[in-house]
């Protein structure tokens, strides 16, 4: 289901190489401690479009070898 995917905490692994580790274990933290999708939560605060969050998010980008641009 997509919105059990949209809220999983495994999401951060797929956002490290993108968003780097402390963000990503920033957005992990926040969202064991508030109960908030990561998905979500990325999107408030504005590290990614999302366009590009569901781009990045894509079981065919995560499931092979990419380069992603970097956030900026």
């Amino acid at each position: 289901d997509a919105n059990m995917v949209k809220s999983s905490i495994g999401l951060v692994t797929a956002l490290n190489p993108v968003l780097g580790y402390e963000k990503s274990a920033a957005i992990a933290k926040e969202a064991l401690k508030t109960g908030r999708p990561v998905y979500d939560l990325v999107l408030e605060k504005g590290w990614l479009s999302k366009e590009a969050l569901d781009a990045l998010l894509r079981p065919e980008n995560m499931t092979r070898p990419r380069e992603w641009p970097a956030n900026k």
